[in-house]
């Protein structure tokens, strides 16, 4: 047989619900995939959905060569405390031996190969500090960039600003009370104030991301009232501490509030009605107060901005 393949569709199906999945070895325990058989081998794919941890341990044989498909990962050596961050596209190997605890921000996917294969895998003790190092949740931060005026109005020998490496559709939302209030969240990646809403996802209508970015980022239900903005310069920027820079593509809406509970998620951490009047109080990044403009603009004169 001169070729053996995995589907990448069978892939993806076994990995649902799942942390690990191998798809070389010779494994003893029942896998939902028909993986290849290999004595001297074992190849998988770590899946974080969640953010977590791996319990402190070593291989006393095996070496493991790793790639980072998307996301972010930290290992602590348990014996110099160094601890080494592996962000999407790093490729490392971690020597026999070693002991480390390692944790990983969500959404983040490891391709692995362990040689010679076999299970050599033996727990070690964590201190308190440890533990409560590996318990932290790993989050990415944002820096919040406009190349053009980086490039342009920096000094010569300021660094130029990143190339971006990711384009993804947006929502963001302008949501008002009956008292004509804006809704303002504080997040938790950069510390700056602004509207809520976030990326589009393969299940999302533009109405739909709008409706569930503002319930879980602030506990309101909303009613749609109009599109006020497009945003997609490509000079404004976002740049991720897992190595992801984002480009501007945003959709920005509005709409007023049908409930009135607020409460927050994990990626922020105040949420506020504010006047139109206290807004310069609440900090925020250049394009988020331009558009915070545009929305007082918009509520004055309804005309639908392009930027």
């Amino acid at each position: 047989m001169p070729f053996k393949s995995l589907d990448a569709a069978a892939i993806e199906a076994a990995l649902r619900g799942r942390t690990r999945q191998y798809l070389a070895g010779a494994l003893q325990q029942p896998q939902p995939l028909a993986h290849v058989h290999d004595t001297d081998i074992e190849v998988g794919i770590s899946d974080y959905v969640a953010s977590g941890f791996e319990p402190a341990h070593r291989h006393a044989r095996a070496k493991e060569y790793q790639y980072v498909l998307r996301g972010m990962t930290e290992y602590r050596d348990v014996d110099t405390g160094e601890v080494h961050r592996f962000r999407a596209g790093d490729f490392y190997v971690i020597y026999p031996g070693t002991a480390y605890v390692q944790r990983v921000k969500r959404d983040t996917r490891i391709l692995f190969i362990k040689y010679p294969a076999g299970n050599d895998k033996q727990i070690v003790p964590m201190t308190e500090a440890v533990d409560a190092w590996a318990r932290e949740t790993l989050r990415v931060t944002r820096l919040d960039l406009n190349a053009r005026q980086k490039n342009e109005g920096a000094a010569a020998e300021a660094p130029a600003a990143p190339v971006a490496n990711s384009l993804k559709p947006a929502v963001a939302v302008a949501v008002f009370d009956a008292t004509n209030r804006l809704l303002l969240v504080k997040r938790r990646d950069s510390g700056y104030w602004a509207m809520p809403g976030g990326t589009m996802e393969l299940t999302d209508s533009l109405e739909g991301c709008a409706r569930r970015e503002v319930r879980e980022e602030t506990g309101i239900e909303i009613t749609l009232m109009g599109m006020i903005g497009t945003y997609t310069d490509p000079a404004t920027l976002i740049a991720y501490s897992d190595g992801e820079v984002r480009r501007e593509f945003s959709i920005l809406l509005a709409a007023s509030a049908t409930s009135e509970q607020l409460s927050h998620d994990d990626e922020s951490t105040d949420v506020q009605w504010v006047k139109p009047e206290d807004l310069a109080r609440f900090p925020m990044v250049t394009a988020q107060a331009r558009r915070v403009q545009d929305v007082l603009a918009w509520r004055v004169n309804r005309d639908v901005l392009i930027r």
